[in-house]
Order: structure tokens, then sequence, then C-alpha cells
């Protein structure tokens, strides 16, 4: 049975739904402009949730902060390619996962 989970696994890495998504996440990865612009994202993220916490009102102005520079990233054509990589890289894992689920369904 793991030698099928195995071939399971390389069929999918030899996909080129996974390629390509790899091949634009490293891409992606070496954009200093895109990178920085996750990073402050991510760093906007945790200070609005951390300020929503404390029952801080001024969560609000760093969301919009956030949704800005959302906005910004989302014009980028890298990043929209990367995006639509990834979901057709997760239908695959979908897929798979259901062949799986339905094998084991037969089985019991």
């Amino acid at each position: 049975m793991l030698d099928k989970v195995d071939e399971l696994f390389s069929s999918i890495e030899n996909s080129n739904e996974y390629r390509e998504y790899k091949k634009i996440g490293n891409i992606l990865e070496k954009d200093p402009n895109i990178s920085i612009l996750i990073q402050e994202i991510k760093e906007l993220q945790k200070e609005a949730t951390y300020l929503e916490s404390n029952n801080d009102i001024r969560y609000k102005e760093v969301d919009e902060i956030i949704n800005k520079k959302v906005e910004e990233l989302n014009q980028n054509k890298i990043y929209q390619e990367y995006l639509d990589k990834m979901k057709e890289f997760n239908k695959l894992i979908l897929n798979s996962s259901n062949i799986i689920e339905n094998y084991i369904n037969d089985k019991i």
C-alpha cells in the first residue's frame, strides 16, 4: 500500500500543475517588491488581530491599510499568475483526495 501512496505522490510531483505552481512560486519569492508587500500585510494582520482582541478600535485603521496593500498585491501580474497556478494545483490535490476517499469507501 505504501508503494501506491509513493506512486501517487510521485505522480503529483511530476504533474504540470505542480511544476508550474513551484516555478511561479520561485519567481514570486525572488521578487523583492512582492515579498516585502506580503510581509507587510502579514505584520499588519497580526497588529490588527492584537488590537481587535484588546478591543482597541484602531484595528479598523490597520484593516484599511491592509485592504489597500492587498489591493496593490492583487494588481501584480506575477501574484495573479501564482494564485491561478495555486488554484489549479489545489484542484489536482482535491481530485487525488477524492480518489483516495472513494477507494477507501469502496473497500470498507
